[in-house]
């Protein structure tokens, strides 16, 4: 498992590659959040219609792209944050709070 102070904190582990604007007017991006039982470092997307903010029912992906194209292209949530780490959740490119995103 990873040294927790090897790691970096959520602020330096958001990705800048596509935003979602909550209704709140805040952008949240994609970051990435360690999974507790296996240590990894990864983004955190999950299909539509699975009860996606269980962990159980969550995907980890390394990789910007690929995360880009399952919110896209497959409709999947994504684990977002605001820009100071403190709006935090799963998040659909057409969910109720989503006013717009960078690909609008």
């Amino acid at each position: 498992m990873s040294d927790r102070r090897t790691r970096p904190g959520r602020l330096e582990s958001i990705s800048r590659r596509f935003w979602f604007e909550h209704e709140s007017g805040h952008r949240l991006y994609p970051y990435r959040s360690v999974e507790r039982n296996s240590g990894r470092w990864a983004f955190r997307v999950a299909p539509p219609g699975t009860g996606a903010n269980k962990t159980i029912n969550q995907t980890l992906l390394d990789d910007e792209e690929e995360v880009y194209r399952h919110v896209f292209s497959k409709g999947w949530s994504v684990r977002l944050c605001d820009a100071e780490g403190k709006r935090d959740g799963l998040y659909n490119k057409d969910g109720y709070s989503i006013v717009r995103t960078s690909e609008s």
